[in-house]
């Protein structure tokens, strides 16, 4: 049962301790939001009549959003946590500075407090997205924000309870002290959870760029009104907008009407009462949420499921009209709180879902900034206007009749809007299992079955995998005998969409010409009754045409879990088979036989290993490393060094992960292996990123061979590209830079005698080799540098050095002057300015004590260096030149073990002699 409920959370190893904590932060935040927000009423109420609200509602409209902006653009400085930090400290003062004159008769006070909760609310809850942008990238976010919403309704309930049932106890004294004891907390919170940051939140301000649109109110507006789409949506929200603010306005008139002649009581009943009223609307919002909102999106549709909240308010509003009291307002704006957070906003996320996502961010961004700001204040000058509950709720009722009208229109918009991205294949597929559910999207999948393009058919049919219950066989079943097979197959994977079992028209397919289709049939076959899997897949393992038993081999190793007794006779069988299909046969038998007991399962997995067919052996790797089969890992190791089995090995290695570090690090060191072989390893290890993985790379930084050294420290740019904190900080990143940067100058030394443009043909060729091993050299030198530094910032430094603007390349001199440390930018500097090599020569003569090479020196050393292919060059170069001081070098490498240099050597020898 505890596995169960973990499996429900979202949440993956290395992630539970920060999303706790970021838990605790949006929880905490919307609890101190909740146990102030019924005092900006009561506080306003008790010192000013209601009719003085929308002016307090205009002054929000002008002030909120503009002070929350230019709090984020003069921030720009701080890092996050400094910006959370000082937010926090400036809200405790506030706060310290309201519970010192709330006793006071300032006249504007009322104004300010309401003013000042409202710009509080934005600022916190968009400092925690902001914290929580700079945490989790965008996968984790899709995984981890559902869990964080629901901190924030656990948050919202927790702070309204304080003042609905404690009011009595704690005077407003109190609760503005509590108030400040959760904005300590939070910095407690945000300093711990700013530990656990991404990269690329270490550069102040580097996040918010981003976050700040650079889109003109202009070019929202044209964006917005050139869509009747969005232009429906904007105006729906702005309607139901003014009539929530409108609900608001009435029930604190009420209220005011009702507790004006209780004196001093009045602020805490109003408290109390607010208290209550958010406390039951947010239980009453979430229980609805999980029960009735799934239901009437799958079942009533996306027309349903926005219409609930314009349709509650009109009908609330009608009993204002007929029975204005504290009672009918309480059911208006309960109406809309209920329904705005549940219903309504399943359905306004079924409206997005046309949209990309960046028109997505822009429609966003203007409801924010503009429509809400426009919403307030059209509500405050209709209250002005009007000014009495019945006069106010005919308004609220023209509004409420308009946004049901605007709702129908927006339903068939959203078909046409719909249909059109369905036709140019822009639905987003990352969203598609949160969004289809509704009769109309799944209506405009299924029509869109009938196409006569095969790539449209295909685009809905994927779709359409992930709904349930789906209305359309009547198109689908015909496209099991379409003419390509990957409309066949997909249209199979499709049958569990709709209500029913279509076993007979799978089984008609399991002779189907393609081996796909005969899979997709196998696995619908076996699925479509639980209970019965096992005994559906023994039937079709004994089975007389070979292409079903290979089909249901390929089933049974995908339903791991099917019960299904594996013995060595269905193994054999397949292994057996000869003819056209006996590849297949045998790669569907590595499958099985990874689910026979370890001790027969190795033997077999180890046999079909070394099969002359390369899809059996891909087969073989897969199906053990899915088993867990440890004991086959050296095997699938040495299949690296064979190319066209390369991707497979990888892909089963990684399949093994972490448990097989300690084994690549093995085969890594160990110099008795082949060369090949062992170059292939730092691509597995950096695509495990582990500790382990990161100390074996570190411990092999100082490989002889130059490609291998060079695939290391590639694979710990990965590795710190995936995880900052891998590899730690170590003194053998430091020791490796100082022998690179050396390496690049002795590179040089060498270069030097062969730098005359007089020189003949096979000078040029080890002068260009040369060239190339001092580009090399540089690469790894930035590349070690990017696991000491910001890597990004290297890697740009290191191609505007490399590119051929001048500007470009001198401001990267320039950062790297104020970023290295003094020690490391006197070695790599002059390489990057200094133009004359002479003086970097005597350079590399005074610090590392390399002399300047004559051309047979300079020979007689690279033969020394481990390069196989500068050794070709020198060899060659001696042969061109018949330089016979050298031949015994010649005489030496004709033995080489490398085949170029071997063969080069004797052909020179034979020049020289």
């Amino acid at each position: 049962m505890r596995k169960r409920l973990l499996d429900l959370v979202p949440v993956r190893s290395g992630e539970g301790h920060v999303t706790s904590l970021m838990f605790l932060y949006i929880f905490s935040t919307l609890t101190f939001y909740y146990i102030l927000k019924p005092m900006r009423s009561s506080f306003f109420l008790k010192n000013l009549p209601s009719t003085k609200l929308p002016f307090a509602y205009i002054l929000t409209a002008i002030f909120a959003g503009t002070l929350t902006t230019l709090v984020f653009k003069y921030s720009r400085r701080l890092s996050v946590v400094s910006l959370l930090t000082a937010t926090n400290l400036v809200i405790v003062g506030t706060l310290f500075y309201f519970r010192s004159v709330m006793g006071r008769p300032i006249w504007y006070l009322p104004y300010v407090w309401f003013v000042y909760l409202q710009i509080v609310s934005v600022l916190q809850v968009a400092q925690f997205w902001l914290l929580a942008g700079y945490i989790y990238d965008n996968r984790q976010a899709k995984r981890i924000y559902g869990l964080l919403g629901a901190g924030a309704i656990a948050g919202s309930i927790a702070g309204s309870f304080v003042p609905a049932f404690l009011s009595k106890t704690l005077s407003t004294d109190m609760k503005l002290l509590i108030a400040a004891g959760i904005c300590f907390v939070l910095i407690a919170l945000a300093q711990i959870a700013w530990r656990y940051r991404r990269p690329e939140a270490d550069e102040p301000g580097a996040g918010r760029k981003q976050e700040e649109s650079q889109d003109r109110l202009v070019d929202l507006l044209r964006l917005v009104f050139g869509s009747r789409h969005l232009a429906l949506m904007v105006l729906l929200v702005c309607l139901t907008l003014i009539a929530s603010q409108i609900a608001e306005w009435q029930v604190n008139n009420a209220l005011d009407r009702s507790y004006r002649d209780l004196g001093q009581d009045k602020e805490n009943l109003i408290d109390q009462f607010w208290g209550r009223f958010y406390f039951w609307t947010n239980i009453l919002g979430i229980t609805l949420q999980l029960t009735v909102t799934g239901f009437v999106v799958s079942r009533l549709g996306i027309g349903a499921a926005i219409v609930f909240l314009p349709g509650g308010l009109l009908l609330a509003s009608i009993g204002v009209f007929l029975a204005p009291s504290l009672s009918t307002t309480a059911l208006a704006l309960g109406s809309n709180n209920v329904f705005r957070y549940s219903i309504n906003r399943a359905g306004f996320e079924l409206l997005y879902l046309p949209l990309s996502p960046a028109v997505r961010k822009k429609l966003k961004l203007f409801v924010d900034v503009f429509v809400d700001r426009l919403g307030r204040a059209i509500a405050a000058l209709v209250i002005l206007t009007f000014n009495n509950l019945r006069s106010t709720s005919a308004a609220a009722i023209l509004l409420t009749v308009t946004s049901v009208g605007v709702c129908l229109a927006l339903r068939k918009a959203y078909v046409n809007a719909f249909r059109e991205q369905l036709a140019r294949r822009e639905v987003d597929l990352a969203e598609i299992q949160r969004y289809v559910t509704d009769p109309q999207s799944l209506r405009l999948l299924v029509d869109a079955l009938d196409s006569p393009h095969e790539r449209q058919i295909l685009y809905s049919l994927r779709l359409l995998q992930s709904a349930r219950r789906v209305d359309g066989a009547g198109k689908l079943l015909p496209l099991l005998k379409h003419a390509s097979p990957h409309v066949r197959e997909q249209a199979v994977r499709t049958l569990p969409a709709l209500p029913g079992n279509y076993g007979q028209a799978a089984e008609e397919l399991l002779k189907d010409p393609s081996e796909l289709v005969r899979q997709a049939a196998a696995e619908y076959i076996c699925s479509v009754d639980p209970a019965q899997t096992a005994d559906r897949l023994r039937g079709l393992l004994d089975h007389k045409e070979i292409d079903v038993r290979v089909a249901a081999a390929r089933c049974v190793a995908s339903l791991p879990s099917a019960g299904l007794q594996m013995t060595q006779d269905y193994v054999r069988g397949l292994l057996s088979v000869q003819g056209p299909a006996a590849v297949q046969a045998r790669t569907a038998g590595a499958h099985l036989a990874a689910l026979l007991p370890a001790r027969e399962s190795v033997g077999l997995l180890r046999e079909l290993l070394g099969d002359l067919a390369p899809e059996v052996v891909a087969g073989a790797m897969r199906a053990g490393a899915r088993a867990g089969q440890l004991d086959l890992v050296f095997d699938v190791v040495q299949k690296l060094s064979e190319r066209r089995l390369r991707g497979e090995a990888r892909d089963a290695l990684l399949t093994y992960g972490q448990r097989i570090t300690g084994s690549l690090g093995d085969i890594l060191a160990d110099t008795g292996h082949s060369l090949k072989l062992r170059r292939e390893i730092p691509w597995v290890l950096a695509r495990i990123p582990t500790l382990r993985s990161a100390d074996i790379l570190l411990d092999n930084l100082g490989a002889q061979d130059p490609l291998l050294r060079y695939r290391v420290v590639k694979a710990l740019n990965r590795l710190h590209e995936t995880k900052h904190e891998l590899p730690p900080a170590r003194p053998v990143i430091a020791e490796r830079i100082y022998s690179e940067t050396r390496a690049y100058y002795e590179a040089l030394a060498l270069w030097q005698p062969f730098a005359d443009k007089r020189i003949s043909a096979s000078a040029r060729l080890l002068e260009s080799a040369l060239r190339e091993k001092m580009d090399q050299d540089l690469e790894i030198i930035f590349r070690l540098l990017g696991l000491q530094y910001r890597q990004k910032d290297i890697y740009f430094a290191y191609s505007a050095l490399k590119g051929s603007r001048s500007d470009r390349r001198a401001a990267a001199i320039e950062f790297l002057d104020n970023l290295l440390q003094k020690n490391l930018k006197s070695l790599i500097l002059p390489l990057l300015e200094e133009p004359s090599a002479e003086r970097l020569i005597d350079m590399a003569s005074r610090i590392f004590g390399i002399p300047p090479y004559t051309r047979e020196e300079a020979l007689r050393k690279i033969l020394e260096r481990p390069d196989v292919w500068l050794k070709a060059c020198a060899l060659h170069e001696i042969g061109d030149e018949r330089i016979t001081a050298l031949s015994d070098l010649c005489r030496t490498f004709s033995g080489a073990t490398d085949l170029v240099v071997r063969e080069t050597a004797e052909w020179a020898l034979k020049r020289v002699a």
